[in-house]
């Protein structure tokens, strides 16, 4: 639910920007972040599952690499990517303030994944809408939307840290117990993520980027605004995927049940982003229009074109996390980057035509051709299975569980 609140609260904001004439604002927080993404994982790759699975010693290498490495990186490409752009008639302000809001969400990232460990979930929970709250009363308040979303980002890392510094495990500031060596031991123990956590990374920002080198920032603010409702959807089915990687997780460290996983939160999440989907592509004239107020009348077809994208983007996602969980890293990482190189080799293609319409096609195929893939191999190896136990009589006879397929 908090996912899910979170979104909507993004949307909103997303919505009284687009509507108030802040496309400018949305192309600079689409491109900052999307180029900052690739920054922040080059230098720290999957340390966010590091850090949420691993011991105290690998926690508090993530905790060095972050503050000590990779948030100078970050402020430096900020005001890098803040000169380049700012030629491209991009506001040089709300580029150097997206850069901000990433840098803070990155270190709230960390806080709240301790505070997902220590079981205070409704802790977490209100830490993440209260702080977006926050953040929607301020663009209401007249504030541009990149200074609003750094202003939150700010807000949730602060709530954040004095939530965790209070329980009472004694847990240490943020700040504290940092050091060069644990800095660099972090690369070393994250090295098996890096790889998926780039190939993913990708996917997900490499059409926003290509398109900001061919397109105006009219046209890669709307488009960005529209990506923005994609990943926000993406990632309240992503929410409940997690569950079931947990429970792998614990079960490979011998630290919950050893018997199979259910997969009723994978199924509910495709059932859930198939829903989300249909109802996008139905309601994208009224979103695009009425609800964004984007001038651009085919901006109703790149949503539905992404939300197309959804069900699919989900399957992939699950099946990833499962290898996760099940620590099976180079697994996860030839799926990403089967999509990755699907996605690049779509926009190569394209190359200096790129348009809006050419992007979001990219990511539909590119998702669905890999999802079809897996449920065609899911199938296959079910019935190699079935093959090799022979005939059943009618009383065994069972109806196969496409969920149970999935992943294995």
């Amino acid at each position: 639910m908090a996912s899910l609140v979170s979104g909507v609260l993004n949307a909103g904001m997303l919505a009284y920007s687009a509507r108030q004439g802040q496309t400018g604002e949305i192309a600079a927080y689409s491109v900052m972040t999307a180029a900052l993404t690739w920054v922040a994982i080059l230098i720290m790759g999957g340390s966010s599952l590091l850090y949420a699975t691993g011991d105290e010693d690998e926690r508090r290498s993530v905790r060095s690499q972050r503050l000590l490495l990779a948030v100078p990186a970050m402020a430096v490409a900020t005001v890098l990517l803040a000169w380049l752009y700012s030629g491209r008639e991009y506001a040089t302000a709300a580029l150097l303030s997206g850069g901000g809001a990433m840098i803070l969400n990155s270190l709230a990232e960390l806080r709240f994944s301790d505070l997902v460990r220590q079981m205070r979930f409704i802790a977490a929970s209100a830490a993440l809408t209260a702080t977006r709250l926050f953040a929607l009363v301020l663009l209401i308040a007249g504030a541009p939307l990149t200074i609003a979303l750094a202003a939150g980002a700010a807000a949730y890392l602060l709530t954040t840290e004095a939530l965790v510094c209070r329980s009472s495990s004694g847990v240490r500031p943020l700040w504290t117990g940092l050091s060069l060596s644990s800095a660099g031991r972090a690369f070393r123990l994250n090295r098996q993520l890096f790889t998926y956590s780039l190939a993913d990374a990708f996917t997900g920002r490499a059409a926003t980027i290509a398109l900001s080198l061919v397109a105006s920032p009219l046209v890669v603010g709307c488009f960005g605004a529209l990506t923005s409702i994609y990943q926000a959807l993406v990632a309240v089915v992503f929410s409940g995927l997690r569950v079931p990687m947990a429970v792998r997780t614990r079960r490979r460290h011998n630290l919950g049940p050893t018997g199979a996983v259910s997969r009723d939160a994978e199924v509910i999440s495709v059932t859930a982003a198939t829903v989300i989907a249909v109802g996008v592509v139905a309601g994208a004239p009224w979103i695009a229009t009425t609800l964004l107020g984007l001038p651009i009348p085919e901006s109703a077809v790149w949503l539905q074109l992404l939300a197309l994208a959804l069900p699919f983007a989900t399957v992939n996602r699950a099946v990833a996390l499962n290898r996760i969980g099940d620590g099976s890293y180079p697994a996860a990482t030839r799926l990403a980057l089967s999509i990755a190189l699907l996605v690049a080799g779509g926009l190569l293609v394209q190359a200096v035509t790129l348009a809006p319409t050419g992007a979001a096609v990219t990511t539909s195929i590119a998702e669905g051709l890999v999802a079809a893939a897996l449920l065609g191999l899911a199938a296959f190896r079910w019935y190699g299975r079935r093959s090799r136990r022979g005939p059943r009589t009618d009383d065994q006879e069972r109806r196969p569980r496409l969920a149970r397929a999935i992943g294995r």
